[in-house]
């Protein structure tokens, strides 16, 4: 690729990202992560899911999300090398790469929290995996994971690949539990063995590829989805299920981060095979 069509290519990704991020966040505060709160006559029922997160926590989460985001959206705009197992890439180059897999996560978002204040929720959920997708492309494709030193991880997969995962992980049950209408003893008792996936995936990515990005992502979730339903139905397992999945996952995102990950061989083999510079 010659040095002017790489200089467009990034110009491009300048422009996108910065304008998916702009469109994700209004979306996203626009009807505060889904709730619509202000519309007093709505059929949402979003609040008194098995799958409902306490409001507060959700709003954290995003906080922190966008705050990564913007950080690897500025990055952009500043040139600068860093080190990969497999060898010196720019974060210019990077940004080439994972870059497309970012603007569609976030036009995708907005996309949802438009269709899910407008109630169609069949919609929104194939929005959801359609994006759920493209992170898992960008994900193993790409393996972000891998990436080094610390500070480009941080600045690079966490905004894109892992808290994003984590993410859209959740809302596909949360979005499901409202077009399907779980609101019910029965329903909440298909939500308590649901529920365990929050446990098993993000430990998949925690055991296999040493992921504690998805791990402590994951753990904020699940500890909102705890005081959500803390406060949705005091009396029931869910909330308890919650919590203890979000102590295991902060336990042993923990480990990973202070001893270098539960699978170092993995997490060896896989970074010195990061496919970094393809596209």
């Amino acid at each position: 690729m010659s040095t002017t069509t790489s200089s467009n290519t990034l110009n491009t990704h300048k422009v996108a990202t910065t304008l998916s991020l702009a469109l994700s966040i209004y979306g996203n505060f626009r009807y505060l992560v889904g709730r619509s709160p202000y519309d007093k006559h709505s059929g949402f029922h979003v609040d008194n899911t098995p799958f409902t997160l306490n409001i507060l926590v959700t709003l954290i989460f995003w906080g922190i999300l966008y705050f990564l985001q913007v950080s690897f959206v500025t990055q952009t705009f500043f040139s600068s090398s860093s080190s990969t197992t497999g060898g010196n890439v720019s974060r210019s180059e990077i940004t080439n790469v994972v870059g497309w897999h970012f603007t569609v996560f976030n036009i995708l978002s907005f996309v949802w929290s438009l269709l899910f204040a407008r109630k169609h929720w069949f919609l929104s959920e194939i929005v959801l995996i359609i994006n759920f997708l493209n992170i898992i492309v960008l994900y193993f494709g790409h393996k972000t994971y891998a990436i080094k030193p610390l500070s480009t991880w941080t600045l690079v997969h966490l905004p894109t690949a892992a808290f994003p995962l984590s993410w859209l992980l959740y809302a596909i049950f949360w979005n499901g539990a409202v077009l399907f209408h779980i609101h019910k003893f029965v329903g909440r008792v298909v939500a308590n063995v649901l529920i365990w996936d929050f446990l098993l995936v993000p430990g998949f990515f925690l055991f296999i590829f040493n992921d504690y990005g998805v791990g402590f992502s994951s753990t904020i979730l699940a500890f909102g989805l705890g005081l959500g339903q803390l406060f949705t139905k005091a009396f029931a397992l869910q909330w308890i299920f919650a919590f203890t999945i979000a102590g295991l996952l902060f336990v042993l995102s923990t480990i990973a981060a202070v001893t270098g990950g539960l699978h170092t061989q993995t997490r060896s083999t896989d970074a010195e095979a990061a496919p970094l510079l393809e596209n």
